[in-house]
């Protein structure tokens, strides 16, 4: 599995969660709603201005992708690291089975207010989804803390199963087969390249 390249220097990242769900209305206007269980995160990834040797580096890469086909390892700047103190080198405390939204961590330093914060990602080493904190939470005196994420655990967890806080790398798929950038020959620049990608689950 290929890594974003470094000539690919992301500049921007817009992100969005793909959470379908089954949804009608009634003559009376009544929606009911059923939520089926899925979810990835999606992304579109703008580079720096490049020059010409650099975009044609990562334009190379892009295309060694063979559009959709191939998946791709992405550390997305912001996204990828904790908002919260971050210390210690967590692992899972308790096994969770699927559909779990609440995992017991241990191995953080502590007792530490904001340990991790909500909006972080984490994933699990057994993982390639990765998986979104959904409120503040600090660690106690022995280094553990719980949980919420979000979307629901897709596989099991076993004790000692080890959690990324940082560094947190993406796991992504191209959306489409088509690439394409354009080229400014006024200043020997050329446009930044964008990349539209999903989670490949």
């Amino acid at each position: 599995m290929s890594q974003l390249p470094p000539a690919f220097a992301i500049q921007s990242a817009r992100i969005r969660s793909n959470a379908p769900n089954f949804a009608s209305e009634s003559k009376n206007l009544i929606t009911n709603a059923r939520r089926i269980p899925a979810q990835r995160w999606e992304f579109v990834l703008r580079s720096k201005p490049m020059l010409a040797e650099q975009v044609l580096a990562a334009f190379a890469w892009q295309a060694g992708l063979k559009g959709s086909h191939g998946v791709f390892t992405a550390v997305i700047p912001y996204y990828s690291h904790t908002k919260g103190v971050g210390s210690g080198s967590p692992t899972v405390r308790t096994a969770a089975s699927p559909g779990a939204t609440s995992i017991q961590l241990q191995g953080f330093s502590g007792p530490v207010v904001g340990q991790l914060k909500a909006g972080d990602f984490i994933k699990f080493g057994n993982h390639s989804k990765c998986y979104m904190v959904l409120a503040d939470v600090n660690s106690n005196v022995n280094g553990q803390l719980t949980i919420q994420i979000f979307p629901e655990l897709r596989k099991p967890l076993t004790v000692g199963t080890a959690v990324q806080i940082n560094n947190v790398p993406f796991t992504l798929r191209q959306r489409g087969d088509i690439q394409e950038f354009n080229a400014d020959g006024r200043d020997g620049r050329i446009s930044t390249l964008e990349l539209d990608c999903y989670e490949a689950l």
